[in-house]
């Protein structure tokens, strides 16, 4: 699998972690842990834990296979929410800090989509982009408010998604949501500039896929909800049971 990788690294996270497989991020969120901006101090606990996690031979099988890597990358994922969680002040009346993530796990032409909070993930495919996650905002409010995010509580709340990707796609990683057709259509032009500016992260695919998928339509991906339960993750690793799915 052949990626294109452009956009700005200070908000966003690209990282190998097969032959076949990389992850993308863009967080955004407000407080800090351990002295560092909560964005910092995630990513920097999710490389770490994905290199500390690649030593073993299970997790390199397993993240090199679509359906078990989005399970491995929950399980990680669950873990640094844990991590993060214990470092805060946080309880359930008073939130110091938590962050929107949306990550991306890419294996073999699959796209596995993990999102929690208003950040955002697009397919652009022949001059059309759709959105690749739900809104966890409710902007109904003065202030929007995000009904999950990263270090909020010890249970990780995320949406899952997934779509197959073609020669030509690209994968956008936005830290805030776009709205509206003139938004969608000033993002398709930034696609191809040279300077893409800040919070946006630009994956695309170009090697050609084993099977051609049809033009995008309102149910060209699929979603569902999962609950990571960090103590049980840090336990097994990244097998199935770390995750509870509904």
């Amino acid at each position: 699998m052949t990626l294109a990788i452009r956009g700005d690294r200070t908000s966003s996270l690209s990282l190998q972690l097969g032959p076949h497989t990389w992850l993308l991020a863009v967080a955004r969120g407000f407080g800090q842990v351990g002295g560092l901006p909560i964005e910092s101090a995630l990513f920097a606990r999710l490389r770490a834990e994905c290199h500390g996690r690649m030593r073993s031979p299970l997790f390199r099988r397993a993240i090199d296979r679509p359906q078990a890597a989005a399970t491995a990358m929950l399980a990680v994922l669950g873990r640094v929410n844990g991590v993060l969680y214990a470092n805060t002040a946080n309880h359930d009346d008073y939130v110091t800090a938590a962050a929107s993530l949306t990550a991306v796990i890419i294996v073999q032409g699959l796209a596995y989509v993990i999102h929690a909070g208003a950040t955002a993930a697009y397919l652009a495919r022949a001059g059309t982009i759709a959105p690749l996650c739900d809104d966890d905002a409710m902007e109904e409010r003065p202030v929007p408010v995000l009904t999950r995010a990263l270090a909020a509580a010890p249970v990780l709340d995320i949406g899952i998604s997934n779509a197959r990707l073609i020669p030509g796609d690209a994968i956008v990683l936005l830290g805030r949501r776009i709205a509206g057709a003139s938004e969608r259509r000033t993002l398709l032009d930034r696609l191809e500039a040279s300077e893409l500016g800040e919070q946006i992260l630009v994956a695309r695919f170009e090697e050609d896929a084993a099977a051609i998928s049809p033009p995008m339509s309102a149910t060209f991906y699929t979603s569902k909800t999962a609950r990571a339960v960090t103590g049980i993750a840090a336990a097994i690793g990244f097998f199935a049971a770390a995750v509870l799915a509904h």
